[in-house]
């Protein structure tokens, strides 16, 4: 790590107090943040960097399998996360993606916690990240 690259610290604490659920960042200048909720930042980041997103740094609140599957379609260089299920630290190191995180949890639940993140399951079921994006987009938009 070199002097002038940010701490995964300094990361999570620049994330939190921008208010924002995802920040993208090439050589530390923010080229992408969110402040939507669940996956909509994951669609925002594919459809405006289409051809990916290589070396850059992904600091993100929550790292379920689905945003790790978008993270390494993207070609994202390092992933830095406040939590971060197993499922997503098992895809982030099948594909040699360097990563962090401050809590490791077993998966991503669903906001009533009553059953796993329907996103978790349908990174699951569609390991192919651009079949992953097309099914989070049916699922979101059903009429569409």
């Amino acid at each position: 790590m070199s002097l002038n690259q940010p701490s995964d610290a300094d990361l999570l604490a620049r994330l939190a107090a921008e208010g924002v659920s995802l920040l993208l960042l090439q050589a530390d200048a923010t080229v992408f943040k969110s402040r939507a909720p669940g996956v909509r930042p994951l669609l925002e980041l594919v459809d405006r960097f289409p051809e990916g997103t290589a070396g850059a740094t992904a600091v993100d609140r929550l790292v379920g399998g689905c945003a790790a599957r978008v993270f390494v379609l993207l070609r994202v260089g390092r992933v830095v996360a406040d939590v971060m299920s197993e499922p997503g630290r098992r895809v982030l190191e099948q594909n040699n993606t360097p990563h962090s995180f401050r809590r490791l949890i077993a998966q991503v639940r669903n906001r009533d916690n009553t059953d796993v993140c329907p996103f978790e399951k349908l990174s699951e079921q569609h390991p192919d990240p651009v079949q992953l994006i097309q099914a989070i987009r049916r699922r979101l938009h059903p009429d569409a």
